[in-house]
């Protein structure tokens, strides 16, 4: 039987953990000071500008070419980098996610650049407080309470959310939207949950992964909720835009970015096999977008739909869960999954794993825990702002370094399954009184 840790014990992990994460987050705010240049927001404030223009159609006019235009610049002379110079962007990126994205940008189109920026950065900012507000009102039903203090300090201790603001990413966004689904959930508002699950799956198709628990739970009136929020999404981006942009990112943007892409900065499960594949081979892994088989593509696919349909069995196997938090739990876990086993998953749209964190390290504190499994916590906790991938980076070389986009993903898979692992046991113990009686068999004949 594993030792329990003691109280005192998780506090010093606990805190031991937040010091160095706020040691890795104050070094990249040192290291980034100075204006963030949001070269990723530029992206979505052009696609939004092309909307405004009620040229919505033409948004992917340069990314559905049918190669992958993941971290391409717009040709010169096209409608995107024609449209991006007309707002004071002299050069863009293609824009490659649904227009959901661009139509929710457009207020942020009547101000200036430097404005919208600045108003970008602040919206961010309040969205990891609404995050922070949401998880308090779940706890103690008041956003008014002095551990949104501390949940909105444990959110930014992640080097994700920092990077993200510099590079005007929408992940502080999205992780606002996952915390909304999962604390309406809890809260009983299950409409509300699943048009903010909806939305969240209209930015950025990842989050459709949430339903796979709630068909094993048999959630049917959540699913339709779902359903019917994604279809209304669909319509007013058809009404908006034209039903051919919708069909242009599904037919012609989409399919090649499946195949992924090489870069240091992309962590996801299937770019870490295909980078380790490059170091096992001798070939240079930290050249962008260099060139992987298709054989190997498919097999880091394959390995990746592995691991989703193990945990999907994993969750099945649980039953129906009595307990709602430990629901709110497993919720937290898909958006882990949601992340690692996608295409492609840049260091920045980490931020997304407090909420796993968040939940295992509160059944830390409430359940306890044991020391083998503090020590798992405290190791996944710092890989997830990429603790460990400084040191790799830092002293390996060759196919250890060729490693280091593994262990992120690798590190949320260790979690996850054992997580999953612990709940089966606690829901289903094994029973120990037939094994005693069986020991002691002139007790039955006595009595």
């Amino acid at each position: 039987m594993q030792r329990v840790a003691s109280k005192s014990l998780v506090r010093i992990a606990a805190s031991l953990t937040l010091l160095i994460l706020l040691l890795l987050a104050g070094s990249e705010l040192i290291k980034g000071l100075g204006p963030p240049d949001q070269v990723d927001f530029r992206v979505y404030l052009t696609a939004a500008e092309l909307v405004r223009e009620h040229k919505g159609v033409q948004i992917y006019s340069d990314a559905d070419t049918g190669q992958n235009p993941q971290m391409r610049f717009a040709t010169p002379g096209s409608t995107f980098q024609q449209t991006a110079a007309s707002i004071g962007i002299p050069q863009v990126r293609l824009y490659v996610y649904p227009p959901t994205l661009a139509d929710l940008l457009v207020p942020f189109t009547f101000l200036s650049l430097q404005q919208a920026s600045d108003a970008w950065l602040a919206f961010n900012i309040l969205a990891i407080l609404g995050a922070a507000m949401l998880l308090t009102w779940m706890l103690y039903d008041s956003v008014f309470h002095v551990a949104c203090i501390g949940f909105f300090i444990g959110i930014l201790c992640f080097r994700a959310n920092g990077w993200a603001f510099g590079q005007g990413q929408i992940s502080s966004v999205l992780l606002l939207l996952w915390t909304a689904g999962i604390t309406c959930y809890v809260k009983g508002f299950k409409r509300t949950s699943a048009a903010a699950f909806a939305l969240a799956t209209a930015i950025k198709l990842t989050p459709l992964l949430v339903l796979l628990p709630f068909l094993v739970w048999r959630e049917s009136r959540w699913v339709r909720w779902f359903a019917l929020s994604l279809a209304v999404i669909c319509v007013i981006l058809c009404l908006v835009n034209g039903p051919q942009s919708l069909l242009d990112y599904t037919l012609h943007v989409m399919p090649p970015m499946s195949a992924g892409f090489i870069s240091a900065s992309n962590v996801s499960l299937p770019s870490g096999l295909q980078q380790l594949y490059l170091g096992l081979t001798g070939k240079d892994f930290t050249a962008e977008n260099a060139f992987i088989p298709h054989a190997v593509i498919f097999g880091s696919k394959l390995i990746a739909g592995v691991i989703m349909l193990l945990t999907l069995i994993g969750i099945y196997r649980l039953g129906p869960l009595r307990s709602i938090m430990d629901r709110a739990k497993i919720l937290a876990l898909i958006a882990l999954l949601s992340l690692y086993c996608s295409p492609v998953a840049w260091r920045s749209a980490y931020g997304i794993v407090f909420l796993a964190a968040f939940f295992l390290w509160k059944e830390a504190f409430d359940r306890g825990i044991s020391t083998l499994e503090l020590l798992l916590l405290v190791l996944c906790t710092l890989e997830f702002s990429f603790f460990f991938d400084t040191l790799f980076l830092r002293f390996t070389h060759g196919v250890l370094l060729s490693a280091t986009a593994l262990l992120a993903p690798a590190s949320g898979c260790l979690l996850i399954f054992y997580t999953l692992r612990k709940m089966r046991l606690s829901e289903h113990p094994p029973h120990s009184i037939p094994i005693v009686h069986s020991l002691h068999p002139q007790l039955h004949e006595s009595a």
